[in-house]
């Protein structure tokens, strides 16, 4: 059986995918989200003034519709996006009607006016239970699109076209033209060696390097942007990352990849004295970059150039890259995904240490009179699971 910690690209690719499994929404929030807009498309049918004997759906869209979820960091809430889909054509209605429509619905259940707050062109819902839904009523163009929609501007006087489905199916597909992922390719093994330990779902090896790099994209973006203006928004850099992906089957190369393309990009604009911009690719006329200033321009570069720096370091081992993984991705989620794996793995290798370090994090460990650590002699250990060591 290959052991994982003499191959260190499988090593760093497996540890950055329970980095990113560590990142994203755990399925009791994910289910307690989709009970939310459920719940509100059900109070919305009963409805027996605008909404009676119209036909909607509530569904999801950005990172949880395309799997690329990450919790917020500081304990801030999560922002649930939802489209509130009504299927009627917008030139029978004004925005006006369908937000008010939406509003007093709402109003009509004592919870929901608790938690409601109106927004400029949604309404939110503030849970208490660590999120807030966000729920933007749309209309259809025409009698038969049922994928793209017309939503109210801002001010609620005029219509704009958004296709939030095909945005994702655009990703995903994306996503899926690779032919192999490097875990996929070694799910095998990776899963026979976890057999007595049990540490990690297979699910973690089934997403896409593309939906996993966009992941930890995202969380450095937070970490990064932390008590600063002008921070670079989700979809910016999801639609760069679904441009520019070229079917790499590794999360790091991915990455590694993509954010060259992006600098190189840039640094094109820059020479060919035309504006870097990021576009739409189900409406090519809406530009996601439209209202970016210079010091955008300035935070969004400053951003790349210091994410690909640390990302450079985790090439070659992790005797030389421990600070950066902390550095990108948090130091708690960064050592539970380290315990986790050698945990998981170290009974399937020869190294002594991944061997030991394991003993300790599970409190199976005593040293003996030669300081040696094993699993049935000596002085037992405290467990902890604060190492960083050699990996």
């Amino acid at each position: 059986m290959k052991d994982i910690f003499k191959d260190y690209v499988l090593q760093r690719e497996e540890l950055l995918a329970r980095i990113a499994q560590e990142l994203q929404l755990d399925k009791t929030r994910l289910e307690r989200m989709e009970t939310a807009y459920n719940a509100v498309a059900e109070l919305l049918k009963k409805d027996d003034h605008f909404f009676d004997d119209l036909m909607i759906e509530i569904y999801a869209q950005g990172s949880k519709r395309i799997g690329t979820t990450v919790k917020p960091i500081n304990e801030e809430d999560f922002d649930l996006d939802t489209v509130l889909h009504i299927y009627d054509p917008y030139h029978r209605h004004t925005p006006e009607e369908i937000y008010s429509a939406l509003v007093n619905a709402l109003e009509k259940d004592g919870y929901y006016r608790s938690i409601m707050e109106k927004k400029n062109r949604c309404v939110r819902l503030n849970y208490k239970s660590d999120f807030h839904m966000d729920i933007l009523p749309a209309c259809m163009p025409n009698s038969f699109e049922r994928e793209i929609i017309k939503i109210p501007e801002k001010g609620l006087k005029n219509w704009s076209t958004a296709n939030p489905k095909g945005f994702s199916n655009w990703f995903l597909n994306s996503a899926n033209t690779v032919a192999e992922p490097l875990l996929k390719r070694n799910l095998e093994v990776l899963m026979k060696a976890q057999v007595e330990t049990e540490q990690l779902p297979e699910e973690v090896y089934l997403k896409t390097p593309l939906q996993r790099a966009t992941q930890l994209l995202k969380r450095y973006r937070d970490i990064y942007f932390q008590g600063k203006e002008y921070g670079v928004s989700s979809i910016v850099l999801t639609t760069l990352l679904g441009q520019l992906y070229r079917a790499e089957n590794s999360i790091f190369e991915t990455i590694d990849n993509i954010v060259k393309r992006i600098k190189d990009n840039y640094i094109d604009a820059i020479n060919g004295g035309y504006r870097f911009k990021v576009f739409n690719p189900m409406n090519p006329e809406e530009e996601f970059t439209d209202s970016w200033t210079s010091k955008h321009y300035d935070a969004f570069y400053s951003f790349m150039v210091d994410f690909h720096g640390k990302w450079q370091n985790l090439k070659y081992s992790f005797e030389t890259s421990k600070e950066d993984y902390i550095k990108l991705f948090g130091e708690g989620v960064y050592k539970k995904a380290l315990n986790g794996q050698i945990v998981a793995f170290s009974k399937a290798s020869n190294d002594a240490f991944a061997k030991a370090s394991s003993l300790i994090t599970i409190g199976a460990a005593f040293t003996d009179a030669q300081g040696n650590i094993n699993s049935k002699e000596g002085v037992k250990n405290e467990s902890h699971h604060n190492f960083g060591g050699k990996y």
